[in-house]
């Protein structure tokens, strides 16, 4: 029995989405026989099951090479065009995996006309008069990627004749993938300009696609009245979303600010396997249960960084680019970023091959590709076993004699036979335009050889994302983390950490459980000032 594409739970939870339809979207799909066989049934099944759903939404199926094809100017199969006598956006590519996400909420947007932009984002788009041609390439597996494309959805809404944006899908086309050098996801284009590398905050892309050059960093267009909270709360992975329920229950009011996507490192894990209550459970699926739940509680501000803090009587205040916010408390859960090897080649070739997200990028390496994974940690063999599970060649590359992984975890590894270098390290990663071999030195020997290999995924650890805590002067170890006593207090009155931010195991577990403390203590010392108590004060 042929599986079905959209499950019945599915399809109830599109069917109640759906009912937010104002106009009617009309859907047109193109495809060709021979190309990208197996993609094109899965969109053409998609939109039907889509239309099904909705008596809102209308496809039409189209050949390449048609008339109205032409007339569209579609060259590659599968195409999906929403609303193409009123917009310009278009999917370049099966709309599945990650980005059923950005296609549903583009059918949304496409028949409302109302998008995710704030309004500080919209009064910038205003100002633009030439036209922008937006390219976000994706993959399915890349949970970072339906943010970054909906930004592009949003604008070419907001000003459409003049902004198109197109996703496209870089398994599917990989001569655009080569081309651009999109092996890593996503890779944001305006026109022939790369303007982002992976997913910005929203200022950021939006001043981006304006300037038609990479922005780092935007002042608000008019700030507004400032707001007031009891806890900010910076950084959206698991420690931050268990605060923000915690604050939240004990009747402190809260938000949250994550500059990238929710859920953190967890949310480009495979598969958790040691989280309490799920055998095994999909990471990106475990973030999207804890996200909900502390969605029913506070406010998740999704892609807004905070730039700066800085010290009140009795409070602080937080500057970003959604404008300043005033606070009693602040939760420091910014978790912790891969770390780089430094060795020559990696940041020439970052994007092209060289990659720190298995889970973004290795799909396009799926069909036989040499691939090389970096380390010897839980991460660097989850990403080694994630990458054989889709067919790629996988060797893995660790400085030290043994593992420092699980034991279940290295038990996979060499019940899959997949060959291992021990006492190694890569010295170089070499090619032209993207990877072509990797350099790698016997530490015992001093030998060095050549690997042919297609992409290098490094796992060797994280560091702590601690620009916040310098600005603040908190005392830090001498690695960087967040230095914080039983109770989550860092060494300035009312500021927290929890999560990775403060270093020690590295686990979800830990993580929520310093997200809840953290946001105990919280309401403790707002109650209770204990500084204050210590020195007397009343």
């Amino acid at each position: 029995m042929e599986k079905e594409l959209v499950t019945e739970d599915v399809k109830k939870v599109l069917r109640d989405a759906f009912r937010e339809l104002r106009d009617v979207v009309f859907i047109e799909v193109y495809t060709k026989v021979g190309v990208n066989d197996m993609f094109n049934d899965i969109a053409v099944d998609l939109m039907k099951t889509m239309s099904e759903l909705s008596d809102r939404i209308k496809v039409s199926f189209y050949k390449i090479g048609d008339e109205n094809s032409k007339k569209r100017n579609v060259l590659r199969s599968p195409t999906v065009l929403i609303a193409p006598d009123k917009y310009d956006i278009r999917y370049t590519g099966a709309p599945v995996g990650e980005e059923g996400r950005s296609i549903v909420m583009t059918i949304i947007m496409a028949s409302t006309g109302q998008t995710l932009l704030s309004d500080d984002s919209r009064k910038r788009l205003n100002r633009l008069e030439e036209k922008r041609h937006i390219r976000v390439f994706v993959s399915p597996t890349c949970p970072y990627c339906p943010q970054q494309v909906l930004y592009a959805v949003s604008a070419a809404i907001e000003k459409k004749g003049i902004v198109s944006a197109e996703m496209i899908e870089i398994y599917e086309n990989r001569d655009l993938a080569e081309k651009y050098s999109a092996m890593s996801v996503p890779r944001t284009f305006v026109g022939e300009t790369l303007i982002a590398p992976g997913l910005q905050p929203e200022e950021n892309f939006i001043e981006s696609v304006i300037e038609e050059r990479p922005v780092e960093y935007v002042a608000p267009v008019g700030r507004e009245e400032l707001r007031e909270y009891d806890v900010v709360i910076i950084g959206g992975g698991p420690a931050g979303l268990t605060a923000a329920i915690y604050a939240e229950r004990s009747g402190l009011k809260s938000i949250i600010f994550e500059k990238a996507n929710v859920g953190g490192q967890i949310a480009i894990t495979p598969v958790v396997e040691n989280y309490p209550g799920f055998v095994s459970i999909a990471g990106k699926t475990l973030v999207d249960l804890m996200a909900k739940q502390t969605m029913e509680y506070a406010l998740v501000l999704q892609g807004v960084r905070v730039d700066d803090i800085k010290k009140l009587n009795g409070g602080f205040e937080v500057k970003t680019g959604r404008g300043d916010y005033k606070t009693k408390a602040i939760i420091i859960a910014a978790g912790a970023g891969s770390k780089k090897l430094n060795t020559r080649g990696e940041e020439k070739l970052a994007g092209r091959g060289v990659s720190y997200c298995a889970t973004c990028d290795g799909y396009l390496f799926k069909d036989g590709k040499n691939v090389i994974v970096v380390g010897g940690g839980n991460s660097a063999l989850t990403d080694a076993l994630y990458l054989d599970s889709l067919g790629a060649h996988v060797t893995i590359v660790h400085r030290k004699d043994a593992f420092r992984a699980e034991e279940r975890l290295q038990q996979s590894v060499f019940q899959r036979n997949i060959p291992v270098l021990l006492n190694s390290e890569v010295k170089e990663i070499v090619g032209d335009r993207v990877v072509e071999k990797v350099r790698i030195e016997d530490i015992k020997t001093g030998q060095t050889k050549d690997i042919k290999a297609d992409a290098v995924f490094i796992a060797i650890g994280y560091e702590p994302n601690n620009e916040i805590a310098k600005k603040l002067g908190l005392a830090l170890d001498e690695e960087g983390y967040i230095k914080v006593d039983d109770k989550m207090r860092t060494s300035m009155p009312m500021v927290y950490a929890a999560g990775d931010i403060t270093g020690g195991v590295k686990q979800i577990v830990t993580a929520v459980s310093q997200g809840a403390v953290a946001a105990l203590t919280a309401f403790e010392d707002v109650l209770n000032p204990y500084w204050k108590e210590k020195s007397g004060q009343k």
